[in-house]
């Protein structure tokens, strides 16, 4: 007879084992932290930048750099882990040496073997810009914070030369086609071009008529002019041996985030928040075609090394590749997000969903790491939440939307609220739904017609934080204040509060069978609450930082937090931190515990959810 410690051990194998067979070979199991078994989610794209050769597609993004088959448009490699989450990238002409800018030093490296060459330090703050000569023998790097661009012998490492600009213009960098000048602009509040002698140090001109922001600078082939675009959809052209403005192509999006020149100069390509893309006559500034088809705004836009494609990433979380001459669609590259804002497992285990900031939902197969469905609100989803019995789905923006699980068919709006949903729950019976918002008040809805029951409005604040118990009797309130209220959902009155932390909460939660609530925020303390007294059961050790989000196991045996960037699992009987759990590149949003105990899953800002191995 087997016995119940052998039972546990080989029931947590078959799941591991589950897991890791599951995902095997996918690229959601690409450059994992420890603990954790899949990613959902690309991250949200930053910049493409093409092989020299064209055969594959660079994509720098909030989890490291993606890398694509061109010709394909398949996952090819993801460079993640903390020394790929960089700030700027950049290829030598001949592909033999990748340069990439973390923080404040240079590492140059082997794009093949990732092999490193050497490392260059010398800026004081951040690195916004890199760019190689035509040659690739230099390297040019700018950062905003020390106002400085330096230039670097690419083959020694050896610094050559600083180039001391005026405060913030030196976000942007770009040499020209005969190597010979180098360009810099910012992109804050100071409206100026610079063009430099590369081999002097001289500054050559000084480009004062920009009247808005910059956003993007790129040389014609010919190195005669320079392209620059700005706020109100602006491209300008000037003249780089007088300086003077030749042309002002006035476009029609708010931003030119983005400019490339043809290989030829004929056509200069810019993209900006109208989702298009757009392909100017260089020489005349009239508008040849508009590339139709991204859903959201278009952050970097790039040709091939033969000329004959356009690549462009968007914020929609596509990457389109074009045809250049005739403007066609050739293929859609899809799985980058933004920022996930909340997640939910579905009853059943089998799904997880994720709201994120542009307004989609995404469900993804637990076993499969599968993109099932892609739902559409209209602005940042605040909250997603799962029926009891998993044939409905909810999501807040500033509205509250029900689908239908298996079809994926709206079956209803919910509209009162006047600002963004932050909380979403059934009660259990599956008959009501509960939301918070940003407008201080708490409804709660008839979930089957859709009608609204209750209106809570007393000592709320813009940003109440809530748990309902899991009887639906009881809701938990964190405003932004050290108080936490416990209201009667029956009867609408507030029982006593519950006071204890020396700062704002943050975060609430019941445990699963009602009698403990946890609650963490600013005061970085994880405090359990004997829900019918008040009284203060225990309190954990203190986080390094704020604490932005908590739940409890089903079991209610292990609370997780996440503070920053960092995941922590905690006992509830001792308090103490069983695991702490790093990867996520940007601020832990949400957490959320599988049904079944064995996995969390954790979203973040940086565009991804982690999902972690709980035992």
């Amino acid at each position: 007879m087997i016995n119940l410690s052998s039972f546990i051990i080989l029931t947590t194998l078959c799941s591991l084992l589950w897991l890791s067979n599951s995902f095997a070979g996918d690229y959601t199991r690409w450059g994992l932290p420890e603990g954790a078994v899949a990613r959902f989610g690309k991250g949200s794209i930053r910049e493409l930048t093409y092989f020299p050769d064209g055969t594959r597609l660079a994509v720098s993004s909030s989890i490291g750099i993606w890398i694509y088959d061109a010709p394909t448009g398949e996952e090819v490699d993801l460079l993640a882990g903390d020394m790929w989450d960089v700030s700027a990238v950049a290829f030598s002409p001949d592909g033999m040496t990748l340069a990439v800018a973390k923080d404040r030093s240079i590492r140059l490296l082997d794009p093949q073997t990732r092999n490193e060459k050497n490392v260059l330090t010398g800026h004081t703050s951040v690195i916004s810009s890199l760019a190689f000569s035509p040659t690739g023998e230099t390297l040019a790097s700018s950062s905003a914070g020390d106002h400085t661009i330096r230039l670097w012998d690419a083959n020694t490492g050896k610094l050559l030369r600083t180039l001391t600009a005026d405060a913030d213009s030196t976000q942007l960098l770009a040499y020209s086609s005969d190597g010979k000048m180098l360009a810099s602009a910012g992109n804050r509040d100071n409206n100026t071009i610079y063009l430099w002698d590369v081999h002097t140090g001289e500054l050559l001109k000084t480009i004062t008529e920009h009247s808005e922001t910059i956003y993007s600078i790129a040389y014609s082939p010919n190195s005669l002019t320079l392209a620059s675009g700005g706020r109100y959809g602006k491209i300008r052209l000037w003249d780089t041996r007088t300086g003077q403005l030749l042309k002002t192509i006035a476009g029609r999006t708010e931003i030119v985030l983005s400019l490339a020149y043809s290989i030829d100069g004929a056509i200069l390509a810019s993209d900006g928040l109208d989702d298009t893309i757009r392909l100017w006559d260089a020489h005349t500034g009239n508008l040849l075609k508009t590339l139709t088809g991204h859903t959201d705004y278009v952050r970097s836009v790039k040709y091939s090394p033969d000329g004959k494609t356009i690549a462009s990433g968007s914020r929609d979380g596509t990457i389109r590749f074009w045809d250049a001459d005739t403007g066609e669609l050739l293929k859609t590259i899809t799985g980058h997000t933004t920022y996930i804002g909340s997640a939910t497992y579905s009853p059943d285990g089998r799904t997880l969903a994720a709201g994120s900031s542009d307004g989609k939902i995404h469900l993804w197969n637990i076993q499969t790491g599968e993109l099932l469905k892609t739902l559409t609100g209209a602005d940042y989803i605040g909250s997603v939440t799962y029926s009891p019995d998993g044939e409905t789905f909810a999501a807040g923006d500033s509205e509250i939307r029900l689908w239908d699980t298996q079809t994926g068919e709206l079956l209803k709006t919910l509209t009162g609220h006047k600002e963004g949903i932050s909380f979403l729950d059934y009660f259990s019976d599956g008959a009501t739904l509960v939301s918070s918002s940003r407008d201080s008040t708490i409804r709660l809805w008839d979930a089957h017609t859709g009608k609204l029951l209750r209106i809570f409005t007393e000592n709320l604040t813009k940003k109440p934080s809530i748990s309902l118990s899991t009887d639906g009797y009881t809701l938990a309130v964190a405003t932004d204040e050290n108080v936490i209220r416990l209201w009667d959902t029956r009867t609408g009155k507030v029982k006593t509060p519950v006071i204890g932390h020396a700062h704002s909460v943050i975060s609430v939660a019941f445990s699963p069978n009602r009698s403990v609530l946890a609650s963490g925020g600013y005061d970085e303390k994880i405090r359990l609450w004997n829900v019918t007294t008040g009284e203060l059961l225990l309190t954990f050790p203190e986080h390094p930082r704020w604490i932005s989000t908590i739940a409890f196991s089903p079991d209610g045996r292990t609370v997780a937090s996440g503070c920053w960037m960092e995941v922590y699992i905690s006992d509830t009987t001792t308090g103490k931190h069983t695991a702490i759990r790093t990867g996520h590149t940007r601020v832990v949003n949400c957490v959320a515990f599988s049904p079944d105990g064995r996995t969390l899953a954790s979203g973040s800002n940086d565009s991804t959810i982690l999902l972690w191995d709980v035992h």
